[in-house]
């Protein structure tokens, strides 16, 4: 044992020390500030469930009535229709206030690469690309997009973080809507 070297014992153990959680973690800067929800209460799934927000808010309700098995409503806190997505064939889209009735297609369209998707609102459009293990929402070009949003999906659970800019930006609504669409296991185009 060498009694001159603090950590002496630790090389004679045969394994180098561990320093996992010694050093601080450096956080990416484009994913600090983000306000997290949460698609919960799926019932069975996310076309029928809840969005939780901050303070455990509920901020949509994701209705696919029964009754009528062709239609998804989200509705906001207020119990007020937001958004409503017509199954079909070629599914349709309306966000009121922001989106007159189209193809779901045709909002969130596939680049020609088939890499990622469009989304177009207020006339900006903004890019849905994969990275890692989310769905992430970008504005601006390829020379130098902006994060506004992610979708992750692990455990069960669907999570939705954006940014404040998203926020103020007016999106969430539409970005909900989106997180919908691309999680729902159905056929969008």
């Amino acid at each position: 044992m060498n009694f001159n070297h603090p950590f002496g014992s630790w090389s004679e153990a045969g394994q180098a020390p561990s320093i996992f959680g010694a050093l601080p973690y450096p956080t990416d800067p484009e994913y600090s500030n983000l306000v997290t929800f949460y698609f919960t209460s799926f019932s069975p799934n996310i076309l029928n469930c809840t969005v939780i927000g901050p303070q455990a808010r509920v901020y949509y309700r994701i209705v696919t009535d029964n009754q009528m098995p062709g239609y998804t409503v989200i509705k906001n806190a207020e119990g007020k229709n937001v958004s409503l997505i017509e199954w079909q064939a070629h599914p349709m889209i309306e966000v009121r206030g922001l989106l007159s009735k189209q193809h779901v297609r045709t909002w969130l369209g596939l680049t020609a690469d088939k890499r990622s998707r469009t989304m177009t609102v207020r006339g900006m459009q903004y890019t849905w690309a994969p990275r890692d293990k989310s769905i992430n929402l970008y504005a601006g070009g390829h020379r130098g997009p902006t994060f506004l949003a992610r979708i992750t999906r692990a455990n069960g659970a669907i999570t939705l973080d954006m940014t404040q800019d998203a926020i103020q930006l007016g999106l969430l609504d539409p970005i909900v809507a989106a997180a919908l669409l691309l999680q729902c296991g159905r056929n969008i185009d």
